[in-house]
This record gives structure tokens, sequence and C-alpha cells, in this order.
């Protein structure tokens, strides 16, 4: 563990008294193993590794509307590993992480917050991507203005971007080299009973991309609701030919529609999910963290290229607990996806999740995903998270 964060744990014991009086400090301690097993006879692809990190945080009070927050996140690698840097737990080297994830200044009232510096954002193609201990941040100015209760528009521009395997902030995104950054805005309002999200992202030299989302929850009876969604991503190139070699993981020519229908009763909840990309290229990732989509588990995703066409069946069960927040959660999950170009192999995968929560604050969560891939080698993937937040 660097030395950094030996000091900050030791910087924020004393001060965790003082926590209403000049401002909130959070920190959570976690236990993460990952590993990914290719299922051929060449065991030296397959990759696992075990840490151990967490995150510190502090928000201060505003004065006269104006604040800072840091939060700082940190792994280290614990027994064996092999090929840990492929598990994203680890640098490329395999050696720990400790990034500053937040560093802003930020103002705030009644109507809207500005922020600016090293932040974490949660937009469908720029996002924290969770799936890891350590998530993506960014060096950004952001704004959310609060039209009316239901209302909210977000702003932004990213100038640089730090994945979950690193500690460096670049102008490397997940789609390859934004030489001017990514602006973005957003709307997120509800008319009736229906959601909707709409983001339209501006990268020049990359692609632009328009992701729309509506989302709905209707009461059918007493204990029963409906639910309903679509998704749409929209993407088109953005820049002259010299810059194409700049890109990767897709996204110049993503046409991407996806739909879901289920119901919920008590703690069960299940949906079915379609999906079908009409374009010639793919998108595993949006600009930083994941792409939004129904179909996508674990690590089976109907995202990619080849005119992928996904189906999707979901259940999930929570239970034993008052809100669904502090609650047990049980999931399975059922994907099919068939592809219209040849070169690329259908796959079938099934995944098993549980979450189990000691208390509020204490909770373990159990993932596996098989895939069996069609003329190809299958694929697993293993992850154990244990979680404590102060």
């Amino acid at each position: 563990m660097k030395l950094q964060s030996i000091f900050l744990i030791g910087l924020m014991l004393p001060l965790w008294s003082l926590d209403s009086a000049i401002g909130t400090f959070n920190a959570k301690v976690e236990l993460f193993h990952c590993s990914v097993n290719s299922c051929d006879e060449d065991d030296a692809k397959d990759s696992y590794a075990t840490v151990l990190g967490g995150y510190l945080s502090y928000r201060s009070k505003p004065l006269w509307g104006f604040g800072v927050e840091i939060k700082h996140y940190y792994t280290h690698p614990i027994f064996s590993s092999q090929n840990p840097d492929k598990t994203s737990l680890t640098t490329s080297s395999g050696e720990g992480i400790s990034p500053l994830a937040q560093l802003y200044l930020y103002y705030q009232n009644s109507f809207m917050e500005i922020r600016a510096g090293k932040q974490q954002l949660n937009t469908p193609l720029i996002n924290n991507d969770n799936t890891r201990l350590i998530p993506y941040s960014y060096d950004a100015i952001t704004a959310k203005i609060h039209l009316k209760e239901s209302t909210t528009l977000s702003l932004g521009h990213v100038r640089r971007f730090r994945a979950n395997n690193s500690e460096s902030y670049t102008q490397n995104s997940s789609s390859g080299y934004a030489k001017d950054g990514v602006s973005f805005i957003g709307l997120n309002t509800r008319l009736g009973a229906v959601d909707h999200q709409w983001y339209y992202y501006h990268a020049n030299g990359l692609y632009n991309a328009l992701h729309m989302e509506v989302k709905s929850k209707i009461a059918y009876r007493a204990s029963t609701n409906l639910l309903y969604g679509l998704q749409a991503i929209y993407t088109f190139a953005n820049g002259d030919g010299v810059n194409i070699d700049n890109r990767s993981n897709g996204g110049d020519d993503v046409k991407l529609l996806s739909t879901k229908v289920g119901f919920e009763r008590g703690g069960f909840e299940t949906d079915f999910s379609l999906s079908y990309n009409f374009g010639n290229d793919g998108m595993s990732r949006g600009y930083g963290g994941l792409a939004s989509l129904y179909t996508t588990l674990m690590i089976t995703s109907g995202k990619k290229q080849g005119k992928p066409f996904a189906k999707s069946l979901k259940f999930k069960y929570t239970y034993d607990a008052s809100t669904r927040k502090d609650a047990h959660t049980t999931a399975l999950y059922l994907s099919n996806i068939t592809y219209d170009d040849p070169t690329f192999h259908d796959t079938n995968a099934l995944y098993i999740g549980h979450t189990f929560r000691f208390r509020p604050r204490e909770y373990i969560q159990v993932r596996f995903e098989k895939q069996w891939v069609e003329n190809a080698n299958d694929k697993s993937c293993f992850r154990v998270i244990s979680a404590y937040n102060f």
C-alpha cells in the first residue's frame, strides 16, 4: 500500500468526530477477487488477482455556496496472481493503484451545482464503470441545473480521462485519443409516468453520439408494477480521415436499438430485453466507463460489431430487508447473441449473482458468468467482493 494511502487513513480516523462540524467524511474497505478462464487448453491465457483496497473521501460544508470534495482510492495486490493486468484490478505491470479520483471545487445553490476539477461522472457514455474496485474518473467542468422538480439539465466538458487501472489523467479516452476532449449535454425529465433521458456527446476527431432512453413503471395491481423501456444509441464520425486511426473500441457507425418489458411484484422482478445493431461498427465502451445497454451482462454484450441480435432474460429477487438498498439480492440472467456476420461467433451466456448483507454497511457479493461460444473457446468470469462502508 502506498505511503499516501497510509497517511490518509491515519488522517481520517481522528477527524471522524469532526464530521458534522467541518464537512462529511466517508470511507470504504473492500476485498475484490476476479478470475477469467479462457476455457481452452492454454492455461497461460487465464488471469486472476485479489486486491485489498477502498477509498477515503471528504466533502466540505459550503461557504457562500463554495466548497471542495476529495476522494482517494487505493488497491494493494494480495495472494498469488496470474496475468493480473487483464483483470483491471492492477496496473499493466501488476502493481497496486492509488489514484486521486476526485479533487474538485464546487459551487451550489438551490438551482444548480457546478464542479471544476477531477471528478466521477454518471452519464450513459461517460461514467464510473463500477465493475472493478476502482472506477473511472475525469478532469472536467460540469454543471447540473434543476429546471424544475423532475427536470435536470446536465452540461460538461471532459478534458482528460483516467481509466480504472491507471493513476494518470490523459487525453486517451476509451474510444481513442481525444485531443479536444468530449463535451456533452443531457436532459433528464419525467413526463407523466415516463422517465426520459437524452444525452448528446461531441468529440472532435473521434465520433459524436446520441444516447436516448425512455422507461416507465406502471402500477397494474396493488402489488404489481409493469415495466418497459426503450434505448437507442446513434453515432456518427466527426473529424477528417487522418484522425480515424486514433479511434478504438468502435463507435464510428453504431445504430443500436434496445427494448425491455417486464414486471415486479413484491421482491421479485423479471424483464425480457432485445437489442439489434443496424450499424457497421460496435461500441464495447463509450468515451469512458461502459456504454449503457439493456442486453449487457457481466462479460456478454450485444454492443459489438457484426450486427448482433441479443436476447436477454433476467430474474432478480430481493428479500429480508425493509428497503432494497439494505437487502439481500439473488439474480439469474440468460442471454443469447447471434450475428449477421459469419466471422463472429454466436454466444449463449448464464449469469448468477448473489449479494448478502450482514448489516446495511457490510456485504459480500458473488458473481459468476459462463459463455458458450459457437466454434470458439468458451469463457467464464468469477468475482467475489466483500466490502464495509464506514
